[in-house]
């Protein structure tokens, strides 16, 4: 079964979504997540079937300098 995570952010711009994008996938080789930069809130969508672990999803955003907040 599948988990799906949500969470805003403050990241916009495509170049940086991809580099965030490449780490999670290198971290987490079982999820696929996706920005919606369109969206106000900037939405991270992860989808796992081995579950996020999210405190390596937090650092990675710390490390990018970006912030995330679970949404639901």
């Amino acid at each position: 079964m599948n988990t799906i995570e949500v969470y805003k952010t403050n990241v916009n711009k495509p170049q940086s979504a991809r580099s965030i994008l490449e780490e999670i996938r290198r971290t987490h080789p079982n999820c696929d997540p996706s920005f919606d930069l369109e969206d106000c809130d900037n939405v991270l969508r992860i989808e796992d079937s081995s579950g996020v672990n999210h405190s390596v999803i937090t650092k990675i955003f710390q490390n990018h300098g970006f912030y995330l907040d679970s949404l639901l």
